[in-house]
């Protein structure tokens, strides 16, 4: 029989995979009518929001009464960046005082509900580390199986889209299966990866393909260099590039007039010269999530410009380079480090490197509905773990009680 610390460990991760099948598997009932593909879709877009809302209040009710204890020291451990991120974010919550009531509390509810969601994100990483191995570990799968499920109920991608998917709503959950599956050193990891960015591959997803090999890269760079196996493994990869190259200019292109508007710089660079002009005219910003989806920029960062202001969304984003920066650091001191430890550094610091690139092409850097933004907040809001800390977090796994070293 599991002890009641064993139990708070197993629910916040089950709630988390539930959480992710509800941010990408309602996609697919959303897009197409299986009886009449001409048909109206099977959900409203409503509808796949509202399944959405319905595995973050899940998580966030079943990691607040998990993790309760461990609330107060999770924020606690966050380093100053982190805490900025956060201050602005809450500061921000004046930027809601315009337009119609509706909308004015929407956002408020909005601008709170992502600094909740962050904090319960950040309770993972108090796990042991067994415990988040198997959450990141089956959170990828149940991400890369979401790919899988889509091209068997909806078919072989046509024009690109699966389905009536567009090719980024398909990608978006595979890059996050992919960072996710990094943290573990298993076989299923390694079929996860291939998996994914094979599918991505097949939709040709630019800014996933770009985010799945810069995770790779960084990872490899970063857990262990000086691996003699690794050399002939870049002369291999280099010939095969040479060798494939037309194919790989061809999915990688990042100026294909053929593509439309919303696809590649030849379409994006004319959002945003919309959002540039949108920033000008409100420079102080007009709060989170008020942005129209016309105005965003298809661009993460531009659209935290025009919501948190210029110099909010100047912060956010210097701060977030902040923390990048520090777990590259991380990433690369490994001294008195374990493997396993050293392997989170890397998988988080690649993670974090690869969405921080996808986020030039994504609509938003910060959200709660879609699997790049929460990757996100989770790589991001990671604690500062102490080793008493860590043994405290294992003294209660296992309901032993704990000794200081």
């Amino acid at each position: 029989m599991k002890s009641p610390g064993q139990i708070s460990a197993i629910l916040p991760s089950l709630a988390f995979w539930a959480w992710c099948a509800l941010l990408s598997y309602p996609m697919i009932a959303q897009k197409v009518n299986l009886a009449d593909p001409g048909d109206a879709p099977l959900i409203p877009l409503f509808s796949v929001a509202i399944w959405q809302a319905t595995g973050l209040f899940l998580f966030l009710v079943t990691v607040f009464l998990a993790n309760y204890d461990r609330l107060s020291s999770t924020f606690g451990r966050m380093n100053p960046a982190q805490l900025a991120i956060l201050a602005v974010i809450l500061i921000s919550l004046g930027l809601q005082l315009h337009g119609d009531e509706p909308a004015t509390l929407l956002g408020i509810g909005y601008t709170c509900l992502v600094l909740v969601t962050a904090l319960g994100l950040a309770t993972l990483w108090t796990m042991t580390a067994a415990d988040l191995e198997a959450c990141t570990r089956i959170a990828s799968l149940v991400f890369c199986l979401f790919g899988i499920v889509a091209i068997a109920i909806l078919g072989w991608p046509q024009g690109r889209n699966v389905g009536s998917i567009q090719p980024n709503l398909f990608a978006t959950p595979l890059l996050a299966a992919f960072i996710l599956s990094q943290f573990s050193p298993s076989r299923l990891g390694i079929v996860v990866r291939i998996l994914c960015i094979g599918m991505i591959a097949l939709v040709s997803s630019r800014f996933a393909l770009l985010g799945c090999i810069c995770a790779v890269l960084t990872h490899e760079l970063t857990f262990n260099p000086l691996s003699p196996w690794k050399i002939p493994v870049v002369i291999v990869a280099f010939a095969a590039g040479m060798l494939f190259w037309p194919q790989i200019a061809t999915v990688l292109a990042l100026d294909d007039t053929s593509r439309d508007l919303s696809s590649g710089l030849s379409g994006r660079d004319v959002y945003w010269q919309h959002t540039l002009a949108a920033i000008a005219d409100q420079p102080l910003g007009i709060g989170f999530k008020r942005g129209l989806s016309d105005a965003s920029g298809h661009n993460g960062y531009l659209k935290t410009l025009l919501e948190f202001g210029v110099g909010g969304g100047a912060l956010i984003i210097v701060f977030v380079g902040c923390n990048i920066v520090l777990a590259g650091i991380e990433a690369i001191g490994s001294w008195g480090k374990t493997l396993q430890q050293r392997r989170f550094a890397s998988a988080r610091f690649a993670g974090l490197l690869s969405l921080a690139i996808g986020a030039f092409f994504q609509p938003q850097l910060l959200s709660l509905g879609d699997a790049f933004a929460v990757s996100f907040l989770f790589l991001l809001f990671k604690p500062r773990m102490s080793p008493t800390f860590v043994q405290g977090v294992r003294a209660r796994a296992t309901s032993q009680p704990m000794q200081l070293v």
